[in-house]
């Protein structure tokens, strides 16, 4: 009947039986659903009050077909119709006349199939990143507010069966014969705009290389060597080869389903475009990158899910923009997804906006972190890394645990509790000085922090990042004086608007994790050689030390003691996870209410110098660099390799022509430069033939000409990267010639 206060309406009852369901059981939520016959929902009402549920029905929907479903609550205000009938709601069909409407429909719904609403939720959880270079330095940034598009790939036993008879006797060909697969030239491959999945994080997913932990830990993609692996196990798969030779088309196909850890990589090899999928969530990724979402399983499918994963992006304020969506799916899909498990997405596109780091810092109450020297973390720091602290002296402290000394523009990195707004500290200051003894200066360079909000625009609301000076600032200590070379914490409540959140390009990225700018090229500049290979200037290398202290609003020193204010230093691996931390005063760091950490900076320069070679005492000729031989001859090559402290490596290699390459001494690798002196020995008829290019005389060469090249690279680090311009390099060239010619 119609509705009296809305004509253009009619009410429908919908009542459902769920069978077997008692007094002390918990039936699942159950909602009516109307669709037109097209599939388009009309209206949903949720079952209640005795198993009952009101659905208002359009009159416009007047002579049409409609499609009355009861099932499972949607997560979705619109509910899909394909996706309530995978999850096993129940149907009717009715054709609607508000004239001669029926009043009530009936459905009774079995325990296998309302079971199924209330068993088979997936919990998947993850994150997106996208991955920049710094420097040199790879680290990794969240993608926020992005949606993220869960699909659930079709499992094998429902692909199979609708694979064609040419499809079905290729893979037969592919299994009978595995060896040498590449001469397999008939097979279709991946279209060009596909290319093969490479190493990496996020390539072919296959379920072999999914690493869990037991405790929910992230479920990784694989590597490429799963389809090296498969046809390793199609050579061992003795019943797979003799049914793919003699079975029938059912035996092969249920073959086929049984050996899926082979198939998934030929597939995604061979016939990439012949998955199918379909989309069972969405969600929105956080400010951490992070996203989780709930589905529900198809109540006809026994398998466990497969899940490929796409996000797009609105940029502009306007234009969403698909910033990740591997292909082909079959390569990146999933397989075998383990519900609760964490995936790890990285997205290469140029426009996916990212946010800033946001790993949790898991410390005491009140604690100030101590976090890296630009990207490089204090945990690998001889002095400061709880765990090299057995193996920490006064000749390494300071040093990375490579070994390598800090030179550069350093910035270093901390992290505040927001508790300590609330104590009253707002500032902090990093002072610096040579040695252990003496008094610290205050470092005052400017540094700045990024806060992102949206500004108005013709198009619409628009993300803008606007750097905020952190310091130096003065405070008024109340009795007319001003407390220099102070930096204000940036407590989430200091942001001017919006969020702290690091912009998109390298250089501000770098500026908005800097808390100070300790400029040790300026402060402790090195040594360089002149062209003999005598050094020049003074050495200003050796232990420097950073203090830290806090201040209040009046720019007073707070007593950490009192405070109850702990220092703390990261105790992982790294940075890009959960940051767990371990209390610096028991590491020797504490000193006071200060934190005092030492580096050992050495801004020195390199050498790189290459003496004329030598056959016995005769030098190559200084004009033409020509060197003559007899047949039993051998060339003796020398060069310099220089670091004031040895804080450097080389690499030395011989060209010979155009492009054969002779690597000496050793091969493709690098040497410590030592005491700085070198030289090898080779036989000329060794340096005249070995490692000939195809298409050269059999006998090969009796003049040539070569060059030496030599690398010296330093080790100093900034944190972000060791090219700091202390590297130094040489080349000599020379031609070895027959005295019979």
């Amino acid at each position: 009947m119609a509705i009296k206060d809305n004509p253009r309406f009619y009410e429908l009852i919908v009542v459902t039986e769920l069978v077997d369901v008692t007094s002390d059981s918990k039936p699942p939520e159950v909602f009516a659903y109307a669709f037109s016959s097209d599939g388009s929902m009309l209206t949903s009402a949720p079952v209640k009050d005795g198993s009952k549920a009101a659905l208002r029905i359009p009159v416009s929907a007047s002579k049409e077909r409609l499609r009355i479903l009861v099932g499972p609550a949607s997560e979705e205000k619109n509910a899909g119709y394909d996706d309530l009938m995978r999850r096993g709601a129940q149907q009717q069909f009715l054709l609607a006349d508000p004239k001669n409407p029926v009043k009530e429909l009936r459905f009774r719904v079995f325990p296998d199939i309302w079971h199924c609403w209330f068993f088979r939720a997936c919990f998947v959880r993850g994150k997106l990143m996208k991955r920049i270079t710094v420097g040199g330095t790879v680290v990794e940034y969240p993608v926020c507010n992005a949606t993220v598009e869960v699909f659930e790939v079709d499992p094998l036993h429902i692909l199979i069966p609708k694979l064609p008879d040419a499809i079905i006797d290729r893979l037969r060909d592919v299994i009978v014969r595995p060896r040498p697969w590449p001469s397999v030239v008939d097979l279709p491959r991946v279209p060009e705009p596909f290319p093969w999945p490479g190493p990496g994080p996020d390539p072919a997913p296959f379920e072999r290389r999914m690493m869990m932990a037991a405790s929910g830990a992230m479920q990784e993609a694989a590597t490429p060597e799963d389809t090296a692996d498969a046809f390793d196990e199609i050579a061992n798969a003795t019943e797979l080869k003799y049914i793919a030779k003699a079975g029938s088309r059912l035996q092969f196909q249920q073959a086929l389903i049984d050996h899926a850890f082979i198939i998934r990589p030929l597939l995604c090899r061979f016939f990439p475009l012949l998955v199918t999928k379909q989309e069972v969530a969405t969600t929105t990724t956080d400010a951490c990158g992070k996203f989780q979402t709930v589905f529900f399983r198809g109540c006809n499918d026994t398998d466990i899910p497969d899940l490929y994963f796409k996000a797009r992006q609105r940029l502009f304020g306007f234009l969403d923009v698909t910033i990740y969506e591997p292909k082909p799916v079959s390569c990146h899909t999933y397989w075998d997804y383990v519900c609760g498990t964490e995936v790890t997405l990285y997205t290469k596109h140029p426009l996916a906006q990212i946010c800033s780091p946001c790993p949790p810092v898991i410390g005491p109450a009140n604690w100030v972190a101590f976090l890296a020297i630009g990207a490089h973390a204090l945990s690998h720091i001889y002095g400061t890394a709880p765990s090299l602290q057995g193996s920490t002296d006064d000749d390494n402290r300071g040093l990375t645990d490579s070994g390598a000394p800090w030179g550069g523009l350093l910035r270093p990195r901390l992290e505040f509790s927001n508790a300590l707004e609330a104590l009253g500290v707002k500032y902090y200051r990093i002072s610096w000085r040579k040695g252990d003894s003496g008094d610290f200066a205050p470092l005052s360079s400017a540094v700045y922090h990024y806060y992102r909000h949206d500004v108005n625009t013709p198009t619409g609301p628009m993300p803008a990042w606007t750097p905020y000076l952190l310091g130096p600032k003065n405070a008024d200590d109340g009795a007319g004086h001003m407390v220099p070379d102070l930096f204000e914490i940036p407590y989430p409540s200091v942001a001017p608007e919006g969020v702290w959140d690091a912009p998109p390009h390298i250089s501000e990225i770098v500026e908005h994790f800097s808390n100070a700018k300790f400029p040790t090229q300026e402060l402790a500049a090195g040594m360089t050689y002149d062209g003999n290979g005598d050094t020049v200037g003074a050495d200003n290398s050796g232990k420097y030390q950073l203090k830290l202290d806090l201040f209040n609003a009046n720019g007073q020193p707070v007593n950490i003691a009192a405070s109850g204010i702990q220092y703390v230093v990261p105790d992982v691996p790294d940075l890009t996870g959960t940051i767990y931390t371990t209390a610096a005063a028991p590491l020797g760091l504490v000193v006071g209410s200060s934190m005092i950490v030492t580096l050992h900076v050495d801004n020195n320069h390199c050498f790189a110098g290459i003496d004329a070679p030598t056959i016995g005492a005769l030098a190559a000729d200084p004009c033409c660099g020509v060197l003559n031989y007899a047949a039993k001859d051998s060339v003796t090559m020398t060069w310099q390799a220089k670091h004031p402290h040895g804080f450097a490596r080389y690499h030395f290699g011989v060209v010979r022509g155009a492009n054969s390459v002779l690597q000496l001494p050793t091969p493709g690798g690098w040497d410590p430069v030592g005491s700085g002196s070198f030289s090898t020995t080779r036989a000329v008829s060794n340096l005249l033939n070995d490692n000939l290019p195809l298409g050269c005389a059999i006998d090969g060469c009796p003049v040539a000409g070569f060059s030496e090249n030599l690398y010296v690279d330093a080790t100093a680090t900034d944190g972000w990267t060791s090219e700091l311009g202390y590297d130094a390099s040489a080349v000599r060239a020379f031609v070895l010639s027959s005295a019979a010619v």
